[in-house]
């Protein structure tokens, strides 16, 4: 007989034999179902929090960044005689964006009914549930962000999708490499990301022509070759990931709320919480993502056209 539920995680079969007291007792802990919440997701899968590097504190529900983050002086540097003073150089006057805090989430309900008849089934099927939405949403709003913000391309030197080429997207990353390098901002383009569909069309060419150099899968000549099935765009994006932006996250003092728990090594940032609420014999599970994308340096990104992708 068992006095108390398992010691968690749970095995799949432990999942598969739990008993209805036990379930309930799960769903009632906020700390066991962020937990569990933290064993579906895929830090990969959150493209934003990829390319979106940095993270910011939203103290007072807001965020001011410079609209290019300036990292050259107004004067370059000269020779300095002994004993001579050296020339000062003023600080760049930039213009900034407002970023206000935002708090995305969703909820849905178990009954007791559903525990009572499937056990953990239904717990297991809102986890997922409320995955896949907090998921689609945050790329979305990332994309939506990283997009408009953007503008910055240049013309592929011939197509991608004929014949043989390798050589040809090799050769249009390393001129978006120089492009941004050109205006000598410190950028260093080290991320491509491609719609699913087109990466499954460009990976194996590359794949194919390093076969007879070097290199190893996804990252190819210090580049990491990123896929998303959220994008909101068609040609491939290119950019520096250390530089282009971050997330700006709100603290919002919630006792009800326990935080997803890393997933390696990286802060997620989604809460869950589980109500009871006897009086009608359920509980809600609540999820919230307080976060938003904040665009640092557009100009660290570009888009490639005309590559028939």
């Amino acid at each position: 007989r068992r006095d108390h539920m398992p010691l968690y995680p749970l095995t799949p079969s432990q999942l598969n034999n739990v008993s209805v007291s036990d379930a309930l007792a799960f769903i009632k802990s906020p700390t066991l179902m962020a937990r569990r919440l933290s064993e579906i997701l895929n830090a990969q899968e959150f493209i934003g929090l990829s390319l979106l590097t940095g993270r910011y504190s939203m103290e007072g529900g807001v965020i001011a960044v410079p609209k290019n983050e300036v990292i050259r002086a107004d004067r370059s540097a000269e020779t300095v005689a002994p004993g001579a003073e050296y020339k000062l150089t003023p600080l760049s006057k930039e213009q900034y964006d407002l970023y206000m805090a935002s708090k995305r989430g969703l909820a849905t309900e178990v009954t007791d009914e559903e525990v009572g008849r499937s056990k953990m089934r239904p717990i297991e099927d809102a986890a997922q549930f409320l995955k896949n939405e907090l998921l689609f949403d945050a790329n979305s709003l990332a994309l939506a962000a990283i997009t408009s913000k953007v503008t910055a391309t240049i013309a592929a030197s011939a197509v991608w999708n004929t014949g043989t080429p390798g050589k040809v997207i090799i050769k249009d990353v390393l001129r978006a490499q120089a492009q941004a390098k050109m205006l000598k901002q410190g950028f260093n383009i080290d991320t491509v990301v491609l719609p699913a569909d087109d990466y499954a069309v460009v990976m194996p060419e590359i794949f194919d022509f390093l076969q007879r150099g070097s290199g190893t899968m996804p990252d190819l000549l210090n580049v990491a070759w990123l896929s998303t099935s959220d994008a909101n765009f068609t040609n491939p994006l290119l950019l520096d990931r250390q530089r282009l932006g971050g997330i700006g996250r709100e603290d919002i003092p919630s006792p009800e709320y326990r935080q997803v728990p890393d997933l390696n090594g990286i802060n997620i940032g989604i809460e869950l919480a589980t109500l009871r609420e006897p009086r009608a014999d359920k509980t809600r599970i609540q999820a919230r993502f307080p976060h938003v994308p904040v665009i640092v340096n557009p100009s660290a990104g570009l888009f490639i056209t005309g590559t028939g992708l």
